[in-house]
C-alpha cells in the first residue's frame, strides 16, 4: 500500500499545471471522430496566456510479431516548446525535426525491442493508413534517451513524415494538442478560454490541465489512491493484534523461566530485550519476505499483458518502500511487545516462583 501510494504521488508530482491537453469534446458527433484539424493550433496559440501549442498523433502498431506492440508519438516542431520537459537536448530536437523518418526511443522500449542508434525500426500498423496502402512505416532510430518522468516509456517521431504519408483526405488531422501556458495559476482560465473559443464550431474541444487530469484520473471512480492508507492501517492493526496476542501468550507461559533468569542476575532490561527480540525477528522477517513476495506477485500480470502496452511501466521495489516496510515492522514489534515487557518489569519473582 505504501508503494502504491508512492506511485500515485509520483504520477501527480511529475505532472504540470502549466501544461494543457486539448482533445475533441464529442468524438462520436465530430466528422473526424477523435481527431482534430491541425489548423486549430494557430487559433489556440493566439489565446491570451498561451505560450506554445504542439500537435501530436499516436501511431499504434507492432514490431516483428503481432504480440510486440509499439507506439510512435508523432509531434510537430511546435512541440519542442510545448513539451520542453521531455528528456531531449536541443541538438536532439534539431535532428528529429530535420529527419522525417527519425525517431528517438527511450530506454524501456529500446531494451524491450532491442533497438539501438542507427537501427531500422519498421512499425506495422493498420492497413490503409498510408496513401500507398501498405501497412509498414519505416523509421530510423536516431538515438536512445532517458524515459520521461510522467509518461515513462516513449518513442518520439516526426508528424510531418506521418502526415505526408497518409491519404489526402486524412491529412491535416491530429489526435490532440499540448499547450504550454505562461502562468500555471491561470491554467483553468486558459482552459476555459480555449473551450469557449471552439464551443460553437464544428470541432468543440475539451481542455484540462495535465496535473488536474492526473489527479482526477487517480481519485475518480474508485478512489484507489485515497484507499491505500485505510487499507494499510487495517492490515497493520490486524497484524498488531496477532503479534501482541502471540507474544503476550508466550511470555505468560514462560514467566517462571524469566523469574529464574532474574534470580540468576539478569536485569529487567535484559529480559525485556529478549522479549523485544522475540517480537522483532519474525516481524522483520515477515516485512522483508512479504515485501519481496509482493514485488514478485506485482510483476506477474505484466507477463499476461500485451508487450509494450503504453503507460504501464514494470513495477519496481524502491528503497523507500522497503525502508517503510522495515520501519512498520519495528513499530509493530515495539507495540506488540510493550505490554509483555511492562509486565516483566513489574514481575515479582517470589510470587511467580510460588505459583501465585
Amino acid at each position: 500500500m505504501v508503494g502504491l501510494h508512492a506511485t500515485y504521488g509520483h504520477l501527480i508530482e511529475s505532472s504540470r499545471m502549466d501544461r494543457l491537453d486539448v482533445n475533441a469534446r464529442f468524438p462520436g458527433a465530430s466528422p473526424h471522430g477523435v481527431l482534430l484539424p491541425v489548423a486549430l493550433r494557430d487559433q489556440i496559440v493566439r489565446i491570451n496566456g498561451v505560450s506554445a501549442v504542439g500537435s501530436y498523433y499516436w501511431l499504434w502498431g507492432h514490431y516483428q510479431t503481432p504480440q510486440t506492440k509499439a507506439r510512435v508519438i508523432a509531434v510537430d516542431r511546435n512541440m519542442r516548446a510545448a513539451w520542453s520537459e521531455l528528456p531531449l537536448t536541443a541538438a536532439q530536437w534539431d535532428r528529429l525535426l530535420a529527419t522525417p523518418t527519425g525517431v528517438f526511443v527511450s530506454r524501456q522500449p529500446a531494451a524491450r525491442l532491442g533497438l539501438r542508434a542507427g537501427d531500422t525500426f519498421p512499425l506495422i500498423a493498420t492497413a490503409g493508413l498510408r496513401a500507398d496502402r501498405t501497412s509498414t512505416w519505416e523509421f530510423h532510430v536516431l538515438g536512445v534517451v532517458p524515459d520521461d518522468a510522467r509518461i515513462g516509456a516513449f518513442i518520439l517521431g516526426n508528424y510531418g513524415y506521418l502526415d505526408e504519408s497518409r491519404p489526402l483526405q486524412d491529412r491535416g488531422l491530429v489526435m490532440g494538442f499540448r499547450v504550454a501556458v505562461r502562468d500555471a495559476a491561470q491554467a483553468d482560465e486558459v482552459s476555459l478560454a480555449i473551450d469557449t473559443h471552439f464551443a460553437n464550431s464544428g470541432t468543440p474541444t475539451i481542455t484540462i490541465p495535465d496535473k488536474a487530469n492526473m489527479i482526477h484520473a487517480v481519485n475518480s471512480g474508485i478512489p484507489i489512491a485515497r484507499s491505500t492508507w485505510p487499507v494499510a492501517g487495517a492490515g497493520i492493526f490486524m497484524i498488531l493484534l496477532l503479534t501482541a496476542n502471540g507474544i503476550a501468550q508466550s511470555v505468560r507461559e514462560r514467566m517462571p523461566e524469566f523469574a529464574v533468569l532474574e534470580t540468576l542476575g539478569y536485569p529487567n532490561t535484559s529480559l525485556m530485550a529478549l522479549v523485544f527480540a522475540e517480537a522483532v525477528i519474525p516481524c522483520m522477517a515477515g516485512a522483508v519476505f512479504g515485501t519481496a513476495l509482493a514485488d514478485i506477485v506485482a510483476r506477474l500480470p505484466m507477463h499476461y499483458l500485451p508487450r509494450g502496452l503504453s503507460g504501464i511501466s514494470p513495477p519496481t521495489l524502491s528503497a523507500a518502500v522497503l525502508a517503510a516496510a522495515i520501519l512498520c515492522a519495528l513499530v509493530l514489534a515495539a507495540a506488540g511487545a510493550a505490554i509483555p515487557m511492562l509486565k516483566l518489569r513489574r514481575m515479582s519473582v517470589t510470587d511467580v516462583l510460588a505459583g501465585r
